[in-house]
């Protein structure tokens, strides 16, 4: 009888740790997926912020494509860094708080800066996709990674979606002319 529930035991726990490998894999392939995305994004707002600056336009709408594209850059690679430092250690719960507070704090220093261009209205918008995450501290560090990257994703359409409207209103303000 000991024999048998010590062998359903053992058969419980290499189902549980394999089905724990699955998992992190799967959260290890949408984080790369991820982070593919947001490199297409990222050459997106890029050639965007290009357009709008190739043209001749009122100074006020450069100086906000450019804080547009430099924060969101400036962003994702304070992200990257901060997946690189996670990446390097062992799940460590004091780090894994502080780097998770310092990517909800840059997060939220993103958004107010983008939230500063009032004349579109897209707060809501902005405020959707750069909401504050919950209890992320307490994921393993494999399902904290996508979620970062998915950070960096949400930063890169913010900046994306501003930069179409200030494109927009220089083309509406062309054709006034």
């Amino acid at each position: 009888m000991k024999n048998s529930r010590l062998t359903l035991l053992i058969l419980v726990m290499i189902s549980c740790n394999e089905l724990t490998m699955e998992v992190e894999s799967s959260c290890r392939t949408i984080g790369i997926k991820l982070d593919s995305l947001n490199k297409i994004e990222e050459k997106k707002i890029e050639k965007l912020f290009k357009e709008i600056n190739s043209k001749r336009i009122k100074k006020y709408d450069g100086e906000n494509s450019a804080m547009i594209y430099y924060s969101v850059i400036k962003h994702n690679r304070i992200v990257d860094s901060l997946i690189i430092e996670l990446k390097s250690t062992e799940e460590n719960d004091l780090l894994k708080k502080e780097v998770t507070e310092r990517f909800e704090i840059n997060k939220t220093d993103l958004k107010n800066k983008l939230n500063t261009i009032t004349e579109f209205n897209t707060k809501m918008e902005i405020d959707s996709l750069l909401a504050p995450s919950k209890d992320t501290a307490v994921l393993p560090n494999f399902t904290i990674i996508p979620r970062f990257q998915d950070g960096k994703l949400n930063a890169s359409k913010s900046g994306e979606l501003l930069l179409l409207k200030l494109i927009d209103k220089t083309k509406d303000e062309k054709r006034l002319k």
